[in-house]
């Protein structure tokens, strides 16, 4: 059936905007993601690659170097997530990471670190304060880490610090008195992937892929933490200064069934039970 020239009219203008909506959903940064460029820079190591100018950016790691970003911003408090897909591999020198940290000679940096193991992914976190570290937990991961995008989250307030994977909270850090606790100096986000010693030359090129949540962060300058500790920052406030009954729960059974090691049990490593440690668990 031939059509009139205002019934084309119609269907040419129609195909415009199924084109222009089209074009508009390809544009935009995906809902809940902060774009690359205004948030983080490449630090170190081979450039990054930026994934539709948006929310996605790939690290490579080869038998040359790794690679690392910063935030553009630094904070004295937050909620900070990262979304991460570990590159492949069955090296535990594949160190894929996800940090907060200080700059200074004596630092401050609350880490993940998710090491390849095989058939089975451990990850790793570690706090350090004031340059002390070897407060290291490591847990079997209970999914593939390679396969989708997992989250990783730190919540950092004045009160404790709470290590989530995928909102299941893993580890739990609380300032008490006599404890040292990380509400001092200020801190970067920073990500990266590197190798911790020789990996098979056969494995490399290794990419991990990061996606950059929205930052729940107070910004703040070098040597200006307290103006972030004040209850207007969600994460500040009394119901954060613990767990909910409903995390506490979750956090129990996944120290249960997936932790694999723990400093706090290390009696090579600390013949005492470090002071932290009797209130943390």
């Amino acid at each position: 059936m031939k059509m009139s020239g205002s019934d084309e009219k119609i269907l040419l203008l129609m195909g415009m905007v199924v084109l222009t909506v089209a074009a508009r959903a390809t544009d935009e940064v995906p809902s809940g993601f902060v774009t690359w460029g205004d948030n983080y820079y490449t630090t170190w190591g081979h450039p990054a690659l930026v994934i539709n100018e948006t929310s996605e950016l790939h690290l490579t790691l080869d038998n040359k170097s790794g690679s690392g970003f910063e935030s553009n911003s630094i904070y004295g408090s937050g909620s900070f997530n990262m979304r991460i897909k570990a590159p492949q591999t069955k090296s535990t020198r594949v160190v894929t990471s996800f940090y907060l940290r200080s700059k200074s000679s004596r630092n401050d940096q609350l880490c993940f670190q998710i090491f390849g193991n095989g058939a089975a992914y451990l990850l790793n976190t570690n706090i350090i304060i004031n340059g002390a570290g070897n407060k290291d937990q490591r847990f079997r991961l209970w999914f593939d880490p390679t396969k989708n995008y997992h989250s990783y989250r730190c919540l950092w307030n004045p009160h404790q610090l709470v290590f989530y994977v995928d909102d299941t909270p893993i580890r739990v850090y609380r300032k008490n008195p006599g404890i040292s606790y990380p509400s001092v100096q200020t801190m970067f986000m920073h990500g990266s992937v590197k190798n911790g010693s020789i990996v098979d030359p056969e494995e490399m090129p290794c990419t991990a892929k990061f996606q950059a949540s929205t930052i729940d962060g107070c910004v703040t300058d070098f040597f200006g933490i307290e103006k972030c500790f004040g209850p207007e920052f969600w994460w500040n406030r009394k119901e954060n200064w613990q767990l909910s009954s409903r995390e506490r729960k979750l956090y129990m059974n996944a120290r249960k069934v997936y932790m694999d090691y723990d400093y706090c049990s290390d009696r090579k490593l600390y013949p005492k039970v470090p002071k932290e440690c009797k209130s943390h668990n």
